[in-house]
């Protein structure tokens, strides 16, 4: 039992042995459970103990509406949910990768207990340490509360990037006991995940806890206004009926669900993002775009990218999604949370819509949400780091689904053998392809390029070639894909 107990500075901590010699770690605390007083507050360390504690099984849930669709959500959920995972080979050979993994979900919930997010094959395949964190999301992890609370709520509204950064310090704090390498740590996440690995870029108080980042379907373009997060959080105040902070906090989790299930009906297609960070001069300065633009992450090493079909993941929400007028409800409403100002943009949005390739209101929403501010962020720091971007293509085998949202995601984490990845993908995934996205994915925290054999050469991107990877079966690269998309839209956001 000794060779799976690890030392840390906050206790000990019994793992697992797989058949395969792989070591996990599961429901790890890295700070203080956010209870009673410590709710809507900023994380804290965790206490020091001298028991062993058997890190056998995955943490709970972030308190969360149930998503059918999002597997963690129908697992067991609770507000002590800051806790993190770890498989390894060798404790105590501090010399390997450490490629730690943020869920997405989009702010509202998710979590690391998703099977597609199981890291046993990452170890089992290469010689790294891996991670994955839950962080607190909805109005436990993104609600202002400031103007009903006070001053000492001020955290509130972007606790689940402190949430983040906590953990990210005790990583770097204790990775070292598991056999990772705290000066070689790749953070990396999908969709709300993405965005929050780019915006960790960007905040001071994250400066130096990581090395490199991979940053899939999401960038820092997932932010609310101040104003917006105030309007939110009056509207969340209005559906409980609550006058003062005390009241507020009586509240149990099973009401605060159910209240954030209302509002989320209430915003209708807004709800997408209506959780996502805030901008608020403190913890984030100033707006993520510009930072990166201005060198904040200098030296930082990049890839980031894309699928073909992103919106297509919500027609498992919306039956009608493919409507034109429907999805032109739906692109307004999330933009009037996030930006850009579609009004302002109607010449732009004419104009591609009139292009001979073919263009609808779902290829515009992919370039408005995903592909643009992706290549933004990717010319930006492309200035003062490698950088490297990708174009994902292949398309599920479910009907309609083709390159959506989270399509990568499987072929990542190489885990393909399944029922829910199945019904994601369709049957027999190619496994190749698995290789190949995995082993580029670990080349990158390995080595400082995605580059490796199996795959053509993959030089960095900069703004004149823009050379991207497209990944198929096949992978080729090419010189800026959907250029003419692009030039047309590429101001959106100014």
């Amino acid at each position: 039992m000794s060779s799976n107990l690890a030392n840390t500075l906050y206790g000990k901590f019994i793992g697992k042995e797989n058949e395969n010699g792989v070591l996990s770690f599961k429901g790890i605390p890295y700070a203080k459970p956010p209870v009673g007083k410590l709710r809507w507050k900023r994380p804290i360390h965790p206490e020091h103990s001298n028991e062993a504690f058997e890190a056998y099984e995955f943490g709970l849930s972030c308190v969360q509406p149930i998503d059918e669709v999002e597997f963690s959500s129908v697992q067991a959920q609770g507000e002590d949910c800051l806790t993190l995972n770890i498989w390894t080979r060798e404790l105590n050979v501090a010399n390997k990768p450490v490629m730690v993994f943020i869920h997405g979900g989009g702010y509202i919930g998710g979590g690391s207990k998703n099977p597609a997010y199981d890291g046993e094959n990452f170890v089992n395949r290469h010689d790294i340490v891996f991670v994955s964190i839950t962080y607190r999301c909805n109005v436990f992890g993104f609600m202002d509360l400031e103007e009903i609370g006070g001053s000492e709520y001020a955290d509130s509204r972007n606790l689940g990037i402190l949430d983040q950064i906590q953990a990210l310090k005790w990583i770097k704090e204790n990775i070292s006991h598991f056999g990772g390498d705290d000066d070689n740590i790749t953070i990396f996440g999908e969709s709300a995940g993405g965005s929050s690995v780019s915006l960790l870029m960007t905040i001071p108080e994250a400066k130096g806890l990581f090395h490199k980042v991979i940053a899939q379907s999401g960038t820092s373009n997932f932010m609310k206004t101040v104003e917006m997060a105030k309007e939110i959080t009056r509207d969340f105040i209005r559906i409980t009926g609550t006058n003062t902070m005390e009241e507020l906090q009586s509240l149990s989790i099973d009401e605060l669900r159910d209240y954030s299930y209302l509002l989320m009906k209430e915003y209708g297609y807004g709800h997408e993002l209506m959780f996502s960070p805030v901008t608020d001069g403190k913890l984030i300065p100033e707006k993520p775009d510009e930072s990166i633009r201005d060198g904040c992450a200098s030296g930082i090493k990049l890839m980031i990218g894309t699928t073909m079909d992103e919106l297509a993941y919500w027609k498992l929400y919306y039956e009608n999604l493919e409507d034109d007028e429907e999805m032109n409800n739906f692109l307004t409403q999330v933009c009037r949370v996030i930006g850009p100002d579609l009004g302002r943009s109607k010449e732009m949005i004419n104009e591609y819509l009139s292009l001979e390739s073919p263009t609808n209101r779902m290829s515009l929403a992919n370039e408005i949400l995903f592909r643009i501010p992706a290549i933004r962020f990717a010319e930006y720091q492309s200035k003062h780091a490698p950088t490297w971007m990708y174009l994902f293509t292949w398309p599920s085998k479910i009907e309609g689904l083709g390159a959506c949202h989270a399509v990568e995601v499987p072929f990542v984490f190489h885990n393909l053998n399944n029922p829910l990845v199945e019904s994601f993908l369709g049957e027999n995934p190619p496994e190749v392809l698995a290789d190949q996205v995995q082993d580029a994915w670990v080349s990158f925290a390995k080595n400082n390029t995605p580059s490796h054999p199996n795959i053509p050469e993959w030089p960095a991107y900069d703004r004149d070639k823009r050379k991207t990877m497209v990944i198929h079966n096949e992978w080729r690269m090419e010189e800026d894909p959907f250029r003419k998309e692009r030039l047309t839209l590429e101001k959106i956001y100014d």
